[in-house]
């Protein structure tokens, strides 16, 4: 069904696996088109009652692909901010889910892959995950919402030291941050995310529906704003001089 991701259900649990492993899992173009679809698909199951996110492989999500960032350096800046719009928000589509998400975060989640974790309602990670929001390293404006989810999850200064400095946190330094809600053994990871989902399968549907609704507006406030803000301004870093030869760099065999 779909060539990026699989999806698994089981008594109204489902689990979205980001399934491009030797690419670390990051968001290609045909990613950002499967994903949207494969969230409207869950949505539409009455069944549905909690959703789990992850990747398949060492890593959760390596954020955008280095060959698709390349390609949009060449490319006009007003093209650029249609993509980029559309492009968050394909994934960022599961804030919309009416149950509720759980991101369980096996390994590196990097730049957008961070923020695809920040739009979940619960974060579980692997102990020594690595995670940040890393837009600054390859001279581009931050995206995907980062601007409003690293606030919204962890206050302004937080944020704006992450956004600045680009460091990377490990899953443990992330938890009091309010980043993650637990870091725990990587062999266990799965297994625990699972429990929470089923726990919280076994309580009232529509309970469980009303706080997601709720939950979700209050996340979601400022979000668009937000989006369209961050597009418009990676148009001046895909023109940027700077930016091209940080990816061409990256970009190279090591």
């Amino acid at each position: 069904m779909y060539s990026t991701l699989s999806v698994q259900k089981k008594t109204g649990i489902a689990t979205l696996t980001l399934n491009l492993p030797e690419r670390r899992n990051a968001m290609t173009p045909v990613m950002a088109q499967e994903f949207p679809r494969a969230v409207a698909e869950l949505g539409a199951d009455p069944d549905l009652k909690v959703v789990v996110l992850t990747g398949a492989g060492t890593a959760f999500c390596a954020g955008g692909d280095l060959d698709a960032l390349y390609d949009q350096t060449g490319w006009p800046p007003e093209q650029n901010r249609i993509y980029m719009g559309q492009f968050y928000r394909a994934f960022l589509s599961i804030i919309g889910l009416p149950v509720p998400t759980i991101a369980a975060i096996n390994g590196p989640a990097i730049g957008a892959g961070f923020c695809l974790a920040l739009g979940c309602d619960l974060r579980y990670a692997s102990q020594g995950a690595k995670m940040g929001a890393t837009y600054i390293n390859v001279g581009l404006h931050p995206g995907m919402g980062a601007m409003h989810l690293l606030p919204y999850h962890a206050g302004h200064a937080v944020a704006a030291e992450l956004l600045l400095t680009g460091r990377l946190l490990t899953a443990e330094e992330a938890v009091p941050l309010g980043l993650i809600n637990r870091a725990v053994p990587g062999d266990q990871l799965l297994d625990f995310a699972g429990g929470v989902a089923r726990e919280i399968a076994a309580k009232s549907p529509s309970a469980v529906r009303g706080i997601k609704q709720v939950l979700q507006r209050r996340m979601s406030e400022g979000l668009e704003r937000a989006l369209d803000v961050e597009a418009l301004a990676q148009t001046i870093s895909f023109a940027s001089e700077e930016m091209r030869s940080i990816l061409i760099k990256l970009r190279q065999p090591r």
